[in-house]
């Protein structure tokens, strides 16, 4: 993984430093989890999605080494909630949900999603008279 690394790097004009700050980490914990080959694949989904590094390139050797990677779940969710859960790939949201759990919480569109489930839980208490 860490000589993947190194071409993905070096194709995509990008490095340890900069991919962290995409993630939100630190460089040297990113720099020694490449060392020990140990990024699960929440990061690697999360690399993909932020940085354009195919996970299948870093996990398997697999190319192409740079994939397309659309507007962030972020954006997404701010534009169209419903639409984002729907269509975004599962693997995708589980790792959002995991890994960036507090940055999901500063959502309005993601807040609001949860308040209006809240609400609507009540109101069929209410009409089942429990």
């Amino acid at each position: 993984m860490k000589e993947r690394f190194k071409i993905a790097f070096d194709e995509l004009n990008l490095n340890a430093q900069k991919v962290a700050d995409a993630l939100g980490i630190k460089a040297d914990t990113f720099r020694s989890a490449i060392r020990r080959g140990s990024i699960n694949d929440g990061y690697l989904i999360l690399i993909e999605q932020k940085c354009g590094i195919s996970k299948k390139w870093l996990k398997d050797g697999i190319r192409p080494i740079k994939v397309n990677h659309t507007e962030s779940l972020e954006q997404l969710f701010e534009t169209d909630l419903l639409n984002a859960l729907e269509n975004v790939d599962k693997d995708i949201l589980v790792a959002y949900l995991v890994l960036r759990q507090d940055d999901f919480l500063k959502l309005p569109s993601f807040n609001l999603f949860f308040d209006k489930l809240r609400i609507s839980e009540k109101i069929s208490k209410i009409v089942d008279n429990e």
